[in-house]
């Protein structure tokens, strides 16, 4: 175990409003996305409190030499934002989970200024906002695009996002989904209890190496400290022209056994399903990190504490190390992440998982510490330009104090 690096940030910098969530660009990785949440109150004529949510999207360029931070563009929207999210396959394109219940989606699109030899700035440009609950004074809390093949219908594309009234719900279109009109509700999950579901998670597994077929999975986890388990069945004939989810092969939620406080980050490990059963890594208002195996009661497989609620965690790398005797077998899995950890600042970590005498052995090791946010990290991201360098550039976000910092950490 080497030491625990402390960075100490190269910019600092103050935004107008609270930073709930933010995202690199995959296509323009120099400019990242930040999504704010203000909320106002005002006295109405009957001496009462009024409150009110609004937000924005504001568009941020990282100099990474100078490693300095300028804002490009700023879009006031009459909502806050809850989550942001760019797409898997369409890189160009984001989506925003809403205070009012809506999902809107965003294009980030290169334009000149009719000079060209000038370099192309990133702008962004709305194509759509759809009210994805009934109720506007429900908000929507998260939001995660299917991976592909996650549909049984190979065309298909969509999302799944979260609610405060313990509902999730799918959403999709075999059509392009910039096309608003086409995207429909294709199922729903309502919880027993009204309570907020703060996190989906959709992936697919392969099972074992002679599956035929990739499994769909969904994870939610809520304010209980419950992760709810659902697994698809991809195999299946879809009967009903109208049915575009797979049918549900099992479904079961461990009941709060093993989070003693609700599950806010949910990451699904490429690993080989374990027992049949797939390997998360869970974050947790209990401040723990824990490596979960999503059997019917579940179980932790390790656990560390972070010192704040593990509110998001990013995966920044996988490295697979094949088996001295058989090449085709991994005998080491690393996994590189980066966590929001609420008010304690920014972690990053490395999960190991070896296979010693053919059994699974878990380890979480904190690489890193960055503790200067004065108030709750809720989003974080790590630039994605460089190449085969060592270093990892990270701009971490601190909503009470309005913070944007910007650090390195050296491996």
């Amino acid at each position: 175990m080497g030491s625990i690096q402390h960075p100490q940030s190269a910019t600092t910098v103050f935004l107008d409003q609270p930073p709930s969530c933010l995202e690199f660009c995959p296509e323009a990785p120099d400019y990242f996305i930040v999504g704010t949440y203000l909320l106002s109150e005002n006295k109405t004529e009957d001496g009462g409190i009024e409150q009110s949510k609004t937000g924005s999207l504001q568009l941020w360029k990282l100099d990474p030499v100078s490693k300095t931070l300028s804002q490009i563009q700023r879009i006031a929207l009459p909502y806050a934002v809850f989550d942001l999210h760019f797409h898997p396959r369409h890189k160009n394109l984001f989506a925003i989970a809403s205070s009012v219940g809506s999902v809107a989606l965003f294009q980030v699109s290169n334009s000149t200024t009719g000079d060209a030899s000038a370099t192309p700035t990133p702008s962004i440009t709305e194509i759509w906002t759809k009210q994805v609950h009934e109720d506007p004074s429900i908000p929507a809390l998260f939001l995660a695009w299917a991976p592909q093949n996650w549909f049984p219908q190979l065309a298909a594309d969509g999302f799944a996002v979260t609610f405060s009234d313990s509902r999730t719900a799918v959403f999709g279109t075999e059509e392009d989904i910039r096309q608003e009109q086409s995207v429909a509700e294709w199922g729903t999950y309502e919880a027993k209890q009204m309570i907020e579901v703060w996190f989906v998670a959709l992936s697919t597994s392969t099972g074992s190496p002679t599956a035929k077929s990739p499994i769909p999975f969904m994870f939610t986890g809520n304010d209980f400290g419950s992760l709810h388990t659902r697994r698809f069945d991809n195999t299946a004939e879809l009967d009903d022209p109208d049915e575009h989810v797979s049918p549900m092969l099992l479904e079961h939620d461990d009941r709060a056994r093993h989070h003693t406080a609700g599950v806010t980050a949910i990451l699904p490990l490429d690993v080989p399903l374990v027992d049949d059963a797939p390997v998360l890594l869970t974050g947790c208002y209990d401040e723990s990190l824990r490596v979960y195996h999503a059997t019917r009661r579940g179980e932790v497989l390790a656990e560390q504490g972070l010192e704040g609620g593990v509110w998001r965690l990013q995966l920044l790398d996988t490295t697979r190390i094949p088996a001295e005797d058989d090449a085709s077998k991994v005998s080491e899995y690393r996994f590189l992440v980066l966590a929001s950890c609420m008010h304690a600042g920014t972690r990053l970590v490395r999960v190991t998982c070896k296979y010693e005498d053919r059994a699974p052995n878990w380890e979480i090791e904190v690489l890193a510490k960055f503790t200067e946010h004065e108030s709750m990290n809720y989003a974080s991201g790590v630039w994605e330009g460089g190449q085969d360098t060592t270093e990892i550039l990270c701009v971490s976000s601190s909503f009470y104090d309005r913070r944007l910092c910007v650090w390195t950490v050296d491996l």
